[in-house]
């Protein structure tokens, strides 16, 4: 979803980035800079995405949808 999506759904739904800030204790900055994807929070990508009745990997489908960007094993091939 496109950030101008996102903020269109909290404006139809009456929510302000200040008041979802406020409520989930970070600043008003942090929830535009998610939004826009300047910053990466789980946390308050799944608020917004609460906020605006959707699920949090469909809102940020750029994020929770890409291939992992390394390996997490710790063990070497063989």
């Amino acid at each position: 979803m496109e950030p101008i999506d996102i903020q269109y759904k909290l404006k139809k739904r009456k929510i302000t980035q200040k008041a979802l800030a406020l409520q989930i204790g970070v600043s008003p900055i942090t929830i535009s800079n998610v939004i826009i994807g300047e910053r990466i929070s789980d946390r308050v990508m799944r608020a917004v995405a609460a906020a605006i009745g959707e699920d949090h990997r469909k809102v940020f489908d750029w994020y929770y949808l890409q291939p992992p960007k390394r390996r997490t094993s710790k063990t070497a091939s063989l």
